[in-house]
Order: structure tokens, then sequence, then C-alpha cells
């Protein structure tokens, strides 16, 4: 670091995507994918389950029936853009699987957002986070 050069400090919003946010092996997919919640939303199919973690984690599962290559790896992106822009609306401790189905395929990026603010809110709606009681003033 060069001298009189502030140090590197977080932003007050992460939005990182790191690994304690995903599903990473294939037990974890098929847990959620056997037992969880279905979710229907346009080009999307959430699969929930409640996990014991402090957070929500999310995994993609994008077929080969959706499209080559290219295609399969832009919807990645894109999920993975709007999960972690939109992470902090999601309820925790959830372990979802988003299957894209192959209507996203033509899918503009707007209708993929739609879809997946739809299952944001059904998730919201579903798994209500626990309210916190109002603080009673001090005497």
């Amino acid at each position: 670091m060069a001298e009189g050069a502030a140090p590197r400090v977080p932003q007050a919003t992460d939005e990182r995507f790191p690994k304690a946010f995903r599903l990473l092996q294939r037990r974890e997919f098929l847990e959620v994918q056997e037992g969880g919640q279905k979710i229907p939303s346009d080009c999307l199919l959430a699969l929930v389950q409640r996990n014991s973690r402090a957070h929500s984690r999310v995994g993609l599962t994008v077929s080969s029936k959706v499209g080559n290559a290219v295609v399969r790896a832009r919807l990645r992106r894109v999920l993975r853009e709007l999960f972690r822009k939109h992470r902090g609306q999601w309820p925790p401790g959830l372990d979802v699987v988003l299957v894209v189905r192959s209507s996203a395929k033509e899918a503009s990026f707007a209708q993929v957002s739609r879809a997946f603010d739809g299952v944001t809110r059904k998730l919201q709606r579903l798994f209500p986070a626990p309210r916190v009681p109002p603080k009673e003033p001090a005497p």
C-alpha cells in the first residue's frame, strides 16, 4: 500500500456473493429438491426449505434444455446478480434452489427480474420474518 493511502473499508451495503450464501454440494441441492416447497413464478421455479443458518442460501439449476452454454451462463449471471442485489429482502434461514425453465431462453433481463421479484414476494409471504417487539421507553 502506498504511503498516505487509506486502507480499503468494505461498504455498508455488502453485495458480494461469498460461498456462505451458495448451495455448493449436490447433496444440498438434492435435500432441497426432495423436501422443499415449490414456488412457481413465470420462467423460474423455486424449491425452498428451511435451514439452520442465520442467512439464506441459493443454488441455481439451468438445464441444457434451456439453451446452449452461452445462454445458460447468461441466465446464471443474471440470477446471481439479482440475488446479490435483493438477498436482504429474502427471509433468513432458507435454502432456495432456483430452477430455470426453458421459457427463460428468450426472456429479457426485465422478465427474469420480474420472475425473481415474484419469488421474493412469495418467500416473504410464506416465510414471514419474526416480529421484534418495540422497545419500551426508559422511565
